[in-house]
């Protein structure tokens, strides 16, 4: 029941990590221009005038056609100079991020690549391998005691390390073998949290950077405005200050929000696995000692 529940979040969390980068992608592609793009034109204006009414104007006008286009014509230094192609939004976002931008990009990267190994590691399967506590109960009802610390110390997984440690400290009695694995498994949760907390890292940092760049777009701006020396500041200049601005924060805050979500959700995975696996230990640990006791009784 627990694994179809994880099943079914790691499910949902991949489906809402997947919508939001396809609509990011899509946004960045130029999908809202190209919406605009696809609204009607006006429509154009007549081609032809209406006819004077005057019809001993109309032969002076068509006379006066030929010189018309004559000077109408260019001369021949001038050249027609087409309106640059504008830019669809990755191309914008590219420009306006800045050095600034490539940082998080493989900030991003290096986020991607380790909630896919968390995925991978971080299941209560791998804490507690089904096909070793097959293993174990066997040993134990076979009363192999020593093949069951074998089958833990050839593995390392978060039951064997239990497993391990609570038959080692048997001798000292079964008290002292439960405080070892507890000590034991508040070392292992610290190391699996350690992996998860540069997610949190990756979560402070991403509105930092992002503030970082909102500053620096708005120092560009208000220079284009100081050193314009009571002339008209360019606009150009201005917007492209605010969009550096505007930009790094979307990116800021876009890599901190899933970072500090799956920062809870394997979290919460850390917890799972230490549940089951001090359930599953603490059994295994109850089923030995009442078979060596089992079997240190002489037959009658």
């Amino acid at each position: 029941m627990r694994l179809r529940q994880e099943a079914r979040l790691a499910g949902g969390a991949w489906l809402a990590f997947s919508t939001a980068t396809a609509l990011l992608i899509w946004l960045a592609t130029g999908g809202a221009s190209r919406l605009s793009a696809q609204e009607p034109a006006p429509e154009a204006a007549p081609a032809a005038a209406e006819a004077p009414a005057d019809p001993a104007a109309a032969p002076a006008a068509t006379a006066e056609e030929p010189a018309q286009a004559e000077g109408a014509a260019p001369t021949p230094g001038e050249e027609a100079t087409a309106p640059p192609a504008p830019e669809n939004m990755l191309q914008w976002a590219i420009r306006a991020s800045g050095p600034i931008g490539v940082f998080l990009v493989f900030l991003s990267v290096y986020f991607t690549a380790l909630v896919i190994r968390l995925f991978i590691e971080y299941r209560v399967t791998e804490a507690v391998p089904p096909p070793l506590v097959e293993k174990l109960e066997a040993a134990i009802r076979d009363k192999k005691f020593q093949e069951a610390y074998d089958l833990c110390r050839d593995n390392d997984s978060f039951l064997a390390r239990l497993v391990r440690t609570g038959i080692a400290n048997l001798p000292n009695g079964r008290a002292e073998a439960k405080e070892a694995m507890a000590v034991t498994s508040a070392e292992i949760v610290t190391e699996l949290e350690m992996k998860i907390s540069y997610l949190a890292t990756i979560g402070t940092l991403g509105p930092m950077i992002g503030l970082v760049g909102t500053v620096w777009g708005m120092i560009e701006s208000f220079r284009e405005i100081a050193t314009a020396a009571g002339a008209q500041p360019r606009p150009d200049k201005v917007a492209a200050g605010i969009s550096t601005a505007l930009f790094i924060t979307l990116e800021g805050v876009s890599l901190s929000v899933p970072a500090i979500f799956f920062f809870a959700f394997f979290r919460n995975r850390v917890a799972a696995m230490s549940i089951e696996a001090n359930r599953v230990a603490d059994r295994t640990i109850t089923s030995l000692v009442t078979a060596a006791k089992t079997a240190s009784k002489p037959s009658a």
